[in-house]
């Protein structure tokens, strides 16, 4: 396990952030996820969900939560917890000790073993997990957004949803639950990361490693966040849905792309639909009134970008050519100063806002040590890389930005 700090003195609470990383498949994000659930909700030291919130009530209401995100085509499973630093309470030193401590209990120690195997449990939890897959078409931008990168990716991690697939849920046995648990401990590469106002604690981190003795590997070349797999797919998809709204998606799938693209095609990206100052806001939402949102996404980890759009299934012609046209002005240069500035200064702030988050800080250190493996690379460096982007370099890198595909969720056409 390696441990890393982040101590700045602005900050009011401390952040523990134990991360355990894997390669995903459909099975490995099925299996995590109800075995995940299970892990929160009950501990041999703590007992079960009842008496674990009881007990994080008496660490001055520390919040602990796992988190589960897909990182491309690696999965990270994120046990954290928030407590009170020094400047709040008396021998709150104990409290982040003690919560280092409960991190432990929770992934260490767990019941999920042939003798102590919770049965109960894992029937609830497992239908936990069916439910969420089932309401996962309750939210329809979401779920069009989804389907899309789905078919992009297909037979991938990141082309399943983030809680597995329903039909692998169903068959989950005992058996596969230990099998996912004993991999967790046994495989995954581990991260912990310690943030906020740490002034005061000694030894922080020989603590962690001295409480948390765990001999996982660092992140190295073996996790692959964009696994190239050949997908046959059509230019075009219709899927019918129950609703007199409809969502329109478009992929564009990234070519060559390099390191130093990242930073262009973040200001690529803010243009075309990354802000509320983006071509598609300002011209497919409020000129052509095509859309109750549009709005453009892009994938680091894969390069991918994903436009989406709420519409009327009427206009999805329409929608296609206003698509097209403002994919095609970008690459011709057909970019105001005031748009170009907006999405430089737009992006810049939320750069700066991550200063001043905890949280952020701390993925933003994980993406550095999963993508760059632990290069020099700041916030600040991130600034003046897009502040130094010209409009000549994102018409450059428009010509590497491929249509692939259009996705319709589409309800009824209104007479």
């Amino acid at each position: 396990m390696k441990i890393y700090k982040i101590n700045d003195k602005k900050f009011k609470g401390i952040y523990l952030s134990m991360n355990f990383l894997m390669q995903s498949d459909k099975e490995v994000l099925s299996k995590n996820a109800v075995m995940a659930s299970m892990l929160s909700k009950e501990s041999k030291k703590f007992g079960k969900e009842k008496d674990i919130q009881m007990y994080l009530a008496s660490l001055y209401g520390a919040n602990f939560s796992v988190n589960l995100e897909k990182l491309g085509d690696v999965e990270n499973l994120e046990f954290k917890i928030e407590c009170v630093n020094q400047n709040c309470i008396e021998n709150s030193n104990e409290i982040v000790l003690k919560s280092v401590d409960f991190l432990k209990e929770i992934t260490l120690n767990a019941k999920i073993n042939e003798k102590e195997f919770n049965d109960e449990l894992f029937e609830r939890e497992k239908l936990f997990i069916l439910e969420k897959i089932a309401s996962r078409k309750d939210e329809k931008l979401k779920y069009a957004v989804n389907r899309t990168e789905e078919i992009m990716n297909e037979d991938s991690g990141f082309g399943t949803f983030l809680y597995g697939n329903e039909e692998i849920v169903k068959k989950l046995s005992k058996k596969d639950i230990v099998e996912a648990y004993n991999s967790l401990i046994n495989d995954s590469k581990v991260i912990f990361i310690v943030s906020g106002n740490l002034e005061g604690i000694p030894d922080i981190e020989k603590y962690i490693s001295d409480t948390i003795n765990i001999n996982n590997h660092v992140i190295d070349g073996n996790l692959i966040v964009n696994v190239k797999n050949e997908v046959e797919y059509k230019n075009e998809i219709i899927e019918k849905c129950d609703s007199t709204q409809s969502v329109i998606t478009a992929a564009l799938k990234l070519e060559d792309i390099t390191e130093d693209d990242e930073y262009v095609l973040n200001v690529y990206n803010a243009i075309l639909g990354g802000t509320p100052s983006s071509k598609l806001f300002q011209i497919f939402r409020e000129k052509e009134s095509l859309a109750y949102t549009a709005r453009s996404r892009y994938y680091r980890y894969k390069d991918l970008i994903i436009i989406y759009a709420g519409i009327n299934r009427e206009n999805y012609e329409k929608s296609k050519e206003v698509i097209r046209s403002i994919i095609d002005s970008i690459e011709k240069g057909d970019i105001s100063d005031e748009e170009f500035n907006a999405a430089k200064t737009s992006l810049i702030a939320d750069i700066k806002e991550w200063e001043d988050s905890k949280i952020m800080l701390s993925k933003f250190l994980l993406s550095n040590l999963l993508i760059y493996k632990n290069k020099n690379r700041t916030l600040k460096l991130m600034q003046e890389k897009i502040n130094n982007v010209t409009k000549e370099d994102v018409m450059e890198i428009s010509k590497k930005v491929k249509f692939k595909m259009w996705y319709l969720l589409g309800g009824e056409i209104n007479e």
